[in-house]
């Protein structure tokens, strides 16, 4: 099997993250291996850009912390507009789960009861 990656849908996943729980850049990626399948590949600078992102887009907010006297980490948190934003995904990916249902039943089905193979000439004629 292919890898994949986690393109459009990384922003889902990361506010879902931050609405359960404020985190640096680290553990949002720590949490993004845990629960992604294996195939998929998670570019931990994309991660990292989009947290930026998403800072200047105000749909999360950050500060730096130093606790434990540890090298200091930018926290994030998410805001009401991030909130408004996992909404917007949860949309999206609700009517995108449907649709792929759909597909998957559908090959389902035929794989359990597959058309018999036409003859080509009967088929032409």
């Amino acid at each position: 099997m292919g890898k994949y990656q986690t393109g459009k849908h990384l922003e889902a996943f990361v506010l879902l993250f931050l609405a359960g729980h404020s985190g640096h850049g680290g553990a949002v990626l720590q949490w993004l291996r845990e629960i992604l399948p294996g195939d998929w590949v998670i570019d931990g600078g994309r991660v990292y850009r989009l947290l930026r992102e998403l800072d200047e887009a105000e749909a999360v907010t950050s500060h730096w912390s130093t606790e434990s006297g540890a090298a200091p980490v930018r926290i994030y948190t998410i805001t009401a507009l991030g909130r408004g934003r996992l909404e917007l995904w949860h949309q999206e990916i609700s009517v995108r789960h449907d649709s792929l249902q759909r597909f998957l039943d559908g090959y389902e089905a035929w794989r359990r009861d597959p058309p018999t193979p036409r003859d080509d000439e009967a088929f032409l004629s």
